[in-house]
């Protein structure tokens, strides 16, 4: 199946290997959850702080459907 993925600027550069455009489609198979990209990026598990699908926070293991949309956002850290 085919999903479109948005990742935030920071976790471009910490892809493996560094993605080139923050978003963009990706193929995956039937029954893959969100976690499936992650480990497919190689984006470390630390540097994600929340995940969308269709503009909806989600868990990690949410399982996807054809066509959807999904956001990989940043943790925020500060003082």
């Amino acid at each position: 199946m085919k999903v479109r993925v948005r990742v935030a600027a920071i976790l471009l550069k910490k892809a493996d290997p560094p993605l080139q455009s923050p978003e963009f489609e990706i193929h995956l198979e039937e029954g893959s959850s969100v976690e499936r990209i992650i480990e497919k990026l190689r984006i470390p598990e630390k540097l994600v702080g929340s995940v969308t699908v269709n503009k909806r926070r989600v868990p990690r293991d949410h399982v996807l459907s054809e066509g959807d949309f999904v956001a990989i956002l940043p943790a925020i850290s500060g003082g």
